[in-house]
């Protein structure tokens, strides 16, 4: 288990008189997959438990098992995931849950995006659309499909791509690209030859404290090593470390 913080492990507290040692609660994510790879794939996204490597709670759902804890698991959550190769439509046509969501953007949750959510013929649903835009946030617009080498930005440029691990400018492949975004987000990655094409996109300041983070990058929540789970590592970093306090 990685050591991020002591708020990602159990941490054993002595307790006078007591015979056992009792462990403060862990922090929790919320997990979001309904595996829409076609065909069908046995593998749900991501591939390598958050539990395991990162000493957090998964309260995992779909569309089938979406329910009413949903709202009380994302109050204690610092992060939404919403998994590759996923249909979200369930997490935005309700308006009860879209409120949760909307509550753990205030609490500064960061909602992520992962590659290749949404429907073949657009990157999110218009009811997504829809939800984004009432919290302030407009969808990365000209959508386009195909394989790429991207590079991050450069180390220093946010913590996405210093912290705690250095992956600034270093390259990374992607599927797919926006070439238009808000004045309001900053692009963490972009094509190596074209730096119009944008592949991992961040807007801060959402409702406050929250985030929202837009990828295209295949690789990342699929391997538990090398560069791809170094830059999942500083994006658990970034949603669980000081940035929310």
């Amino acid at each position: 288990m990685l050591k991020l913080a002591s708020l990602f492990l159990p941490v054993a507290v002595a307790c006078s008189g007591a015979a056992a040692e009792e462990l403060l609660p862990m922090e929790h994510v919320v997990v979001f997959n309904n595996n829409g790879r076609v065909p069908p794939s046995p593998n749900v996204y991501p591939l390598f438990r958050l539990s395991e490597r990162f000493g957090l709670v998964e309260d995992f759902y779909t569309s089938s098992s979406l329910d009413v804890s949903l709202p009380g698991n994302l109050t204690r959550s610092r992060m939404l995931y919403v998994g590759q190769y996923c249909d979200e439509l369930p997490l935005f046509r309700d308006p009860a849950i879209g409120e949760a969501v909307r509550e753990h953007l205030k609490q500064g949750g960061i909602l992520v995006f992962d590659y290749n959510t949404g429907t073949p013929q657009g990157r999110f649903h218009p009811e997504t659309d829809k939800f984004l835009k009432s919290v302030g946030v407009e969808s990365p617009g000209v959508f386009q499909t195909g394989y790429g080498s991207s590079r991050l930005a450069e180390a220093g440029s946010h913590a996405i791509v210093s912290q705690p691990v250095a992956v600034g400018g270093k390259g990374v492949g992607h599927y797919g690209w926006w070439e238009k975004w808000s004045p309001d987000q900053v692009v963490l990655a972009r094509d190596q030859a074209k730096p119009g094409q944008a592949t991992l996109i961040l807007q801060e300041g959402v409702l406050g404290k929250g985030a929202v983070l837009f990828s295209q990058l295949p690789t990342v929540f699929r391997s538990d090593d090398g560069l791809a789970f170094d830059l999942v590592h500083n994006i658990i970093a970034y949603a669980y470390g000081d940035r929310r306090k």
